[in-house]
């Protein structure tokens, strides 16, 4: 799929990024060769491997930026980045990076033929979808493609670092500025799903409804005429039976499966 190249305006990121980082970025040789691959750090100092990060985004300052912030997590090591997807494509079976940050709005091959694409690939990252656009028709077509994580750009630091986390763990993070597109995206005649119904209990489906209404506790309970603990104690079950961490991914999961359509809400 072609798409304009969007310039990132966002210098002001940058700034701010480069001094809490306290580096300013340069090429050491052998660091970056031509084709986007980064020599392994491997300090053998830890029996614990670090996640294998790749980056895709069109803009050069962005994705080496958040190469050198990602440098200093102990627990990370960038071993791509590429500045289009026909290179993610081309070198992603090679590289086999745990994670890819993948900016959904690139020229030549975008991110959302990536996406499309990673089924038939040998080897699948997980995916965090990277993007400016919170409100485009593409992110619900992204978050069905089955991705880990959507991060806005401009989200903060620790969101990002979060969602690689969650991604490598295999647990799926979206933020709140996606999520609420997703909502906005979601076909409002579309039947939904009663497949809900192999999982949870008629109540714990309504606390599940309530929690997409983005009710508390105390509101559920208020809501559905519970006490708190008994709400507390459905919320916890539904997290469990949808192996989740947080009420956020239980949402999505949701919301993907169809068992909530905003018209319920």
């Amino acid at each position: 799929m072609m798409c304009a190249f969007r310039p990132y305006a966002g210098g002001h990121f940058f700034a701010v990024a480069r001094a809490w980082a306290g580096i300013w970025y340069h090429r050491a040789e052998g660091e970056i060769g031509h084709s986007g691959l980064i020599a392994s750090k491997g300090d053998g100092m830890t029996n614990e491997l670090p996640i294998r990060v790749a980056i895709a985004d069109d803009n050069a300052e962005y994705r080496l930026t958040l190469a050198d912030l990602l440098a200093y997590e102990p627990d990370m090591e960038v071993v791509a980045v590429w500045a289009n997807g026909h290179e993610v494509l081309r070198d992603v079976e090679h590289v086999r990076p745990d994670v890819l940050l993948l900016d959904i709005t690139m020229p030549e091959v975008d991110g959302l033929c990536v996406l499309k694409a990673a089924p038939l690939l040998a080897w699948r990252p997980k995916i965090v979808v990277l993007t400016m656009h919170e409100q485009s028709p593409v992110v619900l077509e992204a978050v069905r493609a089955g991705v880990s994580g959507y991060i806005v750009k401009d989200a903060p630091m620790e969101d990002l670092l979060r969602a690689i986390r969650e991604a490598h763990e295999g647990r799926a993070m979206v933020h709140p500025q996606v999520m609420r597109a997703v909502l906005g995206e979601i076909e409002r005649y579309a039947k939904p799903n009663d497949g809900w119904k192999d999982l949870l209990t008629a109540r714990e489906f309504d606390v599940l409804c309530q929690m997409a209404a983005g009710k508390s506790n105390e509101q559920i309970a208020e809501s559905l005429h519970i006490t708190l603990k008994t709400a507390k104690n459905h919320v916890s079950h539904i997290l469990a039976k949808l192996h989740v961490s947080d009420r956020s991914q239980a949402v999505l999961h949701a919301y993907r499966e169809r068992w909530i359509l905003p018209d319920q809400l």
